[in-house]
């Protein structure tokens, strides 16, 4: 029993040796069957700032996506002079978050979760969703990295009250933030943190609080001071308000109303969009209406601004006209999120390696990828990957993610809620945060974005420290409970042990 309780350190090393060799083989092995990358619909607006750097030394960044993931991309090209090094940053920092994630885990249960967690450690390892988009030039390994650092770190500072660890919580919160703002309770909850876990007195907590607020505002004043030296900015793109309006365009009140004008613009847009079989935002974000409604307005010397307040207008009054019908989507978003996503096995399929085929097509017709950059070997390795069947042996390696294999969503609801349960104290208080951010997102991906499996990226850690906390309370009550049955009991005399007959 004292086995299982305190496993040896011998063992302890042993079992993370073998950890971080799945979770850096597994990549390696990806990489060797599919030595390319996979450049995403959103390419060319990540990479832009970055190619611009390259050619001119002025980094201009994209005002709706932001500059962290730029940077990644640059700092890909400066380094490997390719974009397939971004790629390979992208598996590296997916592999620190998997190993991250654990390693707190591990700190937190102590040394009676070895065992267990090393077993879930390994499904981490071969969960196929940070695999595929780390394969992709899209930001949600980005997401994933600074999710786990964020929230590992504020763990830790919940166990030893440091403010290293808050000041380091407060600038992967930043960081996440200025890459996809999808975390916006968080910063309130470690406010929280620090008001009802810190010593007495107010200096204390004010200490705290400030090495939070120096974490959260160091990228946002780095980014004014570029913003200041540089001699060109791009201007900024709010898209909240349009990302909620391609969600509710299907409903939009065409007769009467607000904006009769911006309306009529829109019209055959809307109407044409009411009749397709499968609705897609990305329509009347990208293509019709939205686009559109940007003529009309830049027109009357509007700005981007305008453009989003409008959109937002235009879903809200939709919201009140077709309520039933809002809330029917939102239920509808809610079962797909828990009964269909969350689990991804199939990595690479055959029409993911046909769709990256035709990407590098438009990208040479587009001639948007710098010339130094092209791999012109990138296609055949593509079409040599069509032939047979070279990734049974990985696919069978994604099957034994065994911890995100069924329903891994609705689970770590359930599990959410068995913690909050079952935990106290600090313990507690730290799932009521994940909880906070966990249903905050879920009503997020049911109302203003879409429910797909890549905007859970920076949920994993969660997902993980959810769904290891539930084996782990199971995991330690069964141990007390073989501990009582084996443990002799006191005499009622002298309060020692009986010897066992």
């Amino acid at each position: 029993m004292t086995f299982l309780r305190e496993p040896p350190l011998a063992l302890e090393t042993l079992l993370w040796l073998v950890l971080g060799t799945v979770v850096v083989g597994i990549r390696l092995y990806l990489w060797h069957l599919l030595p390319a990358y996979f450049w995403s619909d959103d390419g060319n607006s990540y990479a832009h700032a970055a190619f611009h750097w390259i050619d001119t030394g002025e980094m201009i960044f994209d005002g709706r996506r932001g500059p962290t993931y730029s940077l990644l991309i640059a700092a890909g090209l400066k380094l490997f002079s390719a974009v397939k090094g971004v790629i390979w940053l992208q598996h590296g920092l997916s592999s620190v978050s998997i190993l991250v994630t654990v390693a707190v885990a591990r700190i937190w249960w102590g040394r009676v979760a070895v065992l267990p967690l090393f077993v879930c450690g390994l499904a981490l390892a071969l969960y196929g969703l940070p695999l595929h988009l780390g394969h992709l030039i899209r930001n949600e390994t980005l997401l994933f990295f600074f999710s786990s650092i964020a929230f590992g770190a504020w763990w830790l500072d919940l166990k030893a009250e440091r403010i290293g660890w808050l000041f380091l919580a407060g600038l992967a919160t930043s960081l996440l933030s200025m890459t996809k703002n999808v975390f916006v309770v968080f910063p309130i909850v470690l406010v929280a943190s620090i008001f009802v876990y810190s010593k007495p007195g107010w200096r204390p907590r004010l200490l705290r609080l400030a090495g939070l607020v120096a974490g959260l505002a160091l990228p946002y004043a780095a980014l004014k001071i570029h913003d200041a030296t540089a001699r060109k900015v791009a201007p900024s793109e709010p898209q909240a308000g349009i990302l909620f309006f391609g969600r509710t365009a299907q409903w939009t009140k065409l007769d009467g109303g607000i904006e009769p004008e911006l309306k009529e613009v829109i019209r055959a847009d809307i109407e044409d969009y009411r009749q397709r079989p499968k609705l897609d935002n990305n329509i009347i974000i990208k293509r019709t209406a939205v686009p559109h409604l940007w003529l009309a307005i830049h027109a009357r010397g509007g700005t981007l601004k305008d453009l989003d307040h409008v959109c937002r207008r235009f879903a809200v009054e939709a919201v009140r006209d077709q309520p039933a019908a809002w809330a029917h989507q939102i239920r509808g978003d809610l079962s797909q999120l828990h009964f269909r996503a969350g689990v991804k096995d199939e990595f690479p399929s055959e029409k993911q390696i046909i769709d990256a085929r035709k990407s590098l097509d438009e990208i040479r017709h587009q001639r948007a990828l710098p010339p130094a950059m092209e791999d012109t070997a990138m296609d055949a390795v593509l079409a040599a990957r069509l032939e047979g069947d070279p990734f049974r042996f990985f696919h069978k390696c994604l099957v034994r993610a065994w911890l995100f294999q069924s329903f891994p969503v609705l689970f770590t609801t359930l599990a959410l809620l068995v913690l909050l349960l079952c935990t106290r104290k600090k313990t507690w208080f730290f799932f009521c945060g994940v909880a906070a951010v966990w249903f905050s997102n879920m009503i997020l991906l049911s109302t203003v974005g879409r429910p797909l499996e890549r905007y859970l990226m920076p949920l994993v850690p969660l997902m993980f420290w959810a769904l290891s906390g539930v084996i782990l309370l199971v995991w330690t009550t069964l141990l007390r409970l073989a501990a009582g049955l084996t443990c002799p009991a006191p005499s009622p005399t002298t309060g020692a042990p009986h010897e066992s007959h």
